[in-house]
């Protein structure tokens, strides 16, 4: 029987190609119209290019994660009110520990069948109750769940890894194998004088103006066409300052490639 849903859009973004492909499938079975986003940075392309009435959101996730793309959603008056549904292998005490992550219902992920009826559990929850229920009537299929440990273990592992470069000294980019910003720390922000929001999804020399830029571009545009592993180093002007860059490639498996870029600010250019 299918739900009377028909105008109802859906954003399922997960990493997990079988995972988000069967459920967007099953969802469309259902009425739904569904679009598909792999990572955060998808995700926050496809709500740009057309809001959907339900974000289904799995927190753990290469490039931008679940947690940080609910952040910037919530930050932007545009996207303020989107309804977003977490699904996820990880425990609901470590979800709510999360001090950004401003959801509407939490579902547990699982065999794809159960996930599927709680999943619209949760979405006829949102219709007819919209944004406004407690947030602990929108809990699905926790009965009898039993966390991942390596999903938690690796949860535990990212937030360690997220509080030392929150906390360096030295600016920090991360960009995609296109070049676009994946990661910027706080050190980054400041010494570019951007908004994280605004500075996600761009090209890496566009964080940099116009006298820096063309220099920057050309070093990303080398390192990304390199097959091996290769750093570059260069001292530029930028905004009033002097700033030393360090680019490292970053080589993995096929589908692991970008760059990691180490910013130091080693002086202020005097007015002339």
């Amino acid at each position: 029987m299918r739900v009377s849903t028909a105008l109802k859009s859906v954003l399922v973004v997960d990493n997990d190609r079988f995972f988000r492909e069967a459920l967007g499938e099953l969802l469309e079975q259902q009425g739904y119209r569904v679009r598909k986003a792999m990572d955060g940075l998808q995700a926050l392309e496809q709500v740009e290019m057309e809001p959907p009435d339900f974000i289904l959101l799995d927190l753990i996730k290469p490039m931008v994660d679940g947690v940080r793309l609910c952040r910037y959603l919530r930050e932007d008056p545009r996207f303020h009110e989107a309804p977003i549904i977490v699904f996820s292998g990880l425990a609901a005490r470590d979800i709510t520990g999360m001090p950004d992550l401003e959801v509407d219902a939490y579902v547990a992920k699982g065999p794809l069948d159960l996930v599927v009826e709680n999943i619209l559990a949760a979405l006829r929850h949102l219709e007819a109750n919209g944004r406004n229920a407690p947030l602990h009537q929108a809990v699905f299929g926790y009965e009898g769940f039993r966390p991942r440990q390596l999903v938690t273990e690796l949860l535990a592992w990212k937030r360690h890894h997220e509080l030392l470069l929150w906390n360096m000294s030295e600016g920090v980019l991360e960009a995609d194998e296109e070049g676009r910003i994946v990661y910027a720390n706080p050190s980054a922000l400041q010494m570019l004088e951007k908004n994280e929001k605004d500075l996600i999804g761009t090209r890496l020399a566009s964080a940099f103006d116009a006298q820096a830029r063309a220099e920057v571009e050309g070093i990303v545009k080398h390192l990304l066409a390199a097959r091996e592993p290769e750093k570059r180093f260069l001292v530029t002007e930028n905004d009033g300052r002097r700033l030393k860059l360090s680019f490292s490639s970053i080589r993995g498996r096929a589908d692991e490639a970008g760059l990691l870029v180490l910013l130091e600010m080693v002086g202020h250019i005097q007015p002339g």
